[in-house]
């Protein structure tokens, strides 16, 4: 497995023993490296320090041994201008040397000479008390500008050993050019820094790599193997460590579990053909007990939905009766009134008003006919009168019935279907199916709402003419998913007393089959009511 490949796996990463090893020898090597870097630094200042406090000590006794050597008098102060002048300057390290000459037996001073403007130069009697040093001294002070400088005091030491000092040298190292040689190289060691921290990085991460994580990770993956049922999975043993111990006992082990798996594939094999026939046997006879399940499942269905529709058929047959008994009973004492208006409505000395309220008697009383007539005809199986029926002109006709109910009601329609729907039905059927369920919707819905209904081919189309699949949907209260079992029952209704009959949605099954087709309800409680049925289409041509 190679190294180099990069896993975006963060957190499985940090739960490995690479990334254990590498966290810690990474932080002990950073910690190191950083340890390192800081003393080479710390040194390297020192060192700086050292050499410009020994540059500035040379100098003042380069200036000691010249005026020892050649005027230790103090009478020819050009040629000592001349020295200082070579020596010191403001674009020098040694910026300003003084020199002071012993003017009496004690420590009193005078400037003699001074590499920088004599007017500035600050000094006073305890000057004096360097002359007694035994040697040069050397001390840090901070310049007038803010800068840090050496300051070496450097008696001036006459050629006989017993005799006093002459003089004394003050000498000034400014360390601002040294500052920045060690500003820099600071800079270096903090740029070069995360380079060297990466490399070492890298370096471990790759050593690691190699000797520890692409040997676990082949055992890993050898293993994953094996367990997947590759007999001949084997680690690669390359070296001669624990690793490779633990490698050649894996392999060991695999060499095991193969012979093992042989034997027990054998064994299997031996079982398998000592039970061929009696599996064959038992296959036969569950085939055989399928089928009679099957055919008995398929008695049981067909007797369960012949009984539904027997039930169905005798509530019809009971609701018939009902209305026919009770359109016979409420016919004949309707006929008699009739008959006695009509007699009453022949006098013609009759008052205007009396004949104004005969005829609004003789209103009334047709339209309890109608209702007899339409409940007779609700229980009544008419023979289809199919024809070509647009169901853009249908729709234009219902909405002439529904209009003065919707408006009522608060409930609006709308409707989307291809321009080419045809339906080949009843007209009369088709009104009497849309009217129950826009009733339906109204009853859902008492403060109003919407009702869509959509028309679109269905999938059931066959080559003597289309299929039409319509959706009736409202946003009333919708009905239980318990009760669409149920809905389609004559004389079940879900309605408070008085305001339903039970026999709406079983009608509209039964015009809804007598065309062919199929009904069926999509609702939930709370979320209105979506009834899909099938209709014939018109044969094209």
């Amino acid at each position: 497995m190679s190294f180099w490949r990069v896993r975006i796996r963060p957190l499985k990463w940090l739960r490995s023993l690479h990334a254990k090893l590498f966290l810690l020898l990474g932080l002990v090597t950073s910690v190191l490296t950083v340890a390192v870097a800081y003393s080479i630094t710390r040194n390297s200042r020192r060192e700086m320090e050292s050499y410009s406090r020994n540059l500035v000590i040379e100098a003042a006794g380069t200036v000691e041994t010249d005026i020892v050597e050649r005027d230790p008098g103090f009478r020819d102060p050009e040629k000592l201008d001349q020295l200082l002048a070579s020596i010191a300057g403001d674009d020098r390290s040694i910026f300003q040397i003084d020199v002071f000459r012993r003017v009496s037996r004690g420590n009193e001073v005078e400037l003699v000479r001074s590499s920088g403007d004599e007017n500035q130069i600050e000094w006073g009697p305890e000057i004096g008390s360097y002359l007694s040093l035994p040697k040069a001294q050397a001390e840090l002070v901070y310049l007038n500008t803010g800068r840090q400088a050496w300051k070496v005091y450097l008696p001036i030491r006459a050629r006989n050993p017993g005799q006093a000092p002459i003089g004394l040298i003050r000498a000034y190292c400014d360390l601002e050019r040294w500052e920045v040689v060690w500003d820099n190289n600071l800079k270096r060691t903090l740029h070069t820094l995360p380079g060297v921290l990466l490399g070492e990085f890298i370096l471990l991460w790759l050593i690691l790599r190699m000797l520890i994580s692409d040997p676990i990770e082949a055992m890993v993956l050898a293993m994953q193997r094996l367990e997947k049922g590759e007999p001949g999975a084997r680690a690669p043993v390359r070296r001669s460590d624990e690793l490779g111990l633990i490698a050649q006992r894996f392999n060991d082990m695999a060499v095991q579990l193969e012979r093992a798996g042989e034997e027990r594939e054998t064994l299997i094999r031996e079982i398998r053909g000592l039970n061929a026939n009696l599996q064959d046997r038992i296959n036969a006879a569950l085939s055989e007990l399928q089928a009679k399940n099957n055919e008995l499942a398929a008695l049981v269905e067909r007797n369960a939905l012949l009984r539904e529709e027997l039930g169905a058929q005798e509530r019809l047959a009971v609701a018939g009766q009902l209305t026919a008994t009770f359109a016979h009973e409420v016919g004949t004492p309707l006929n008699l009134v009739a008959g006695h208006l009509q007699l009453l409505d022949a006098q013609k000395d009759l008052p205007d008003k009396t004949r104004e309220r005969l005829g609004v008697i003789r209103a009334q009383i047709q339209r309890v006919g109608d209702i007899v007539r339409r409940l007779l005809d609700l229980t009544r199986r008419p023979q289809l009168h199919r024809q070509a029926q647009p169901f853009a002109d249908l729709l234009a006709d219902l909405q002439q019935l529904w209009t003065p109910t919707l408006t009522a009601h608060g409930v609006s329609v709308e409707a989307e279907a291809p321009a080419d729907c045809c339906l080949d039905v009843d007209r009369k059927q088709m009104e009497q199916l849309f009217l129950n369920l826009m009733n339906n919707a109204v009853d859902a819905m008492p403060g109003g709402g919407a009702v869509h209904l959509t028309a679109q081919p269905a999938e059931e189309s066959t080559p003597d003419g289309p299929w039409w699949e319509l959706r009736f949907c409202d946003s009333g209260q919708g009905i239980p998913a318990e009760l669409h079992s149920q809905v389609f029952r004559p004389m079940f209704t879900t309605k408070p007393e008085g305001k339903g009959t039970g026999l709406g949605l079983s009608i509209c099954r039964e015009i809804v089959r007598g065309h062919g087709g199929e009904i069926r309800i999509e609702s939930a409680g709370g979320r209105g009511t979506c009834v899909v049925f099938t209709l014939p289409g018109a044969a094209k041509g």
